[in-house]
């Protein structure tokens, strides 16, 4: 399947049935595509490394939820369900910031989660090479936090179009992509492929976000978190920039 780049980054990005995504083109759909993922990949492997556990999403939680409920295990059923919290306040947080935006004209108030996301992952960056100074409930909350916020804003930027770290249906929708690719033709054709095209960045962006904390995490520990802390943080500032 061959795909246009150039003729595809210079296109302006539509959401569902043509409306404009904030007005940002394919070229800046495409940016979030390639930061938000890789700096999750980081941040996945790094929370694996320091706090034993996958902090990508809540779905691997709920039967750990219900195995330590069974079993009388409310202290560790309480953490779990703060982290399940915590996913779900970065989400509530981005998309409040979004529509206070719309309802009360304050520019930029969107960036703020993304600002909050910056230092949740200086803190942690900061707090020392060794992962004992870290408090294994409220860290991990912070971390799943943070990744509630990045999922949110990538969502609501390219109008549900990606994900940051939900690999799972980023796959499942690129098979119905290359699916409906036979079954199309002319600019419908030409759409699907391009949404293909992006989940297969998110897809080799956050695997290649993942093997850059694989090499680095053994040297450099929880420091690592400061490389997404600065890819954000450029995600913002790009943000003011263009728009």
């Amino acid at each position: 399947m061959k795909i246009d780049l150039l003729e595809t980054i210079k296109t302006p990005f539509l959401g569902p049935d043509g409306a404009m995504v904030r007005k940002r083109t394919f070229r800046s759909v495409m940016l979030y595509a390639i930061c938000y993922p890789f700096s999750t990949g980081i941040v996945i492997y790094a929370g694996l490394m320091t706090f034993s556990m996958v902090l990508t999403n809540i779905t691997g939680f709920l039967p750990e939820i219900a195995k330590d409920l069974y079993e009388g295990r409310l202290n560790t059923a309480g953490s779990i369900f703060l982290w399940l919290f915590a996913f779900f306040l970065g989400g509530f947080f981005a998309g409040w910031c979004s529509e206070r935006e719309k309802l009360l004209k304050w520019r930029y108030l969107h960036l703020l989660p993304l600002f909050t996301v910056v230092l949740f992952y200086l803190a942690v960056g900061f707090s020392g090479k060794k992962s004992e100074a870290l408090d294994p409930v409220v860290f991990p909350a912070m971390v799943l936090f943070t990744i509630g916020v990045m999922n949110a804003m990538v969502s609501l930027t390219t109008s549900s179009l990606i994900k940051a770290s939900q690999m799972t249906g980023m796959v499942v929708e690129l098979g119905v992509d290359v699916a409906e690719l036979f079954h199309s033709e002319g600019e419908k054709r030409r759409l699907i492929r391009r949404e293909a095209w992006l989940r297969i960045v998110v897809m080799c962006s956050f695997i290649g976000g993942a093997m850059m904390s694989v090499a680095l995490f053994p040297q450099i520990g929880t420091k690592v978190f400061l490389l997404p802390a600065g890819i954000v943080a450029g995600v913002m500032a790009y943000d003011i920039w263009k728009f």
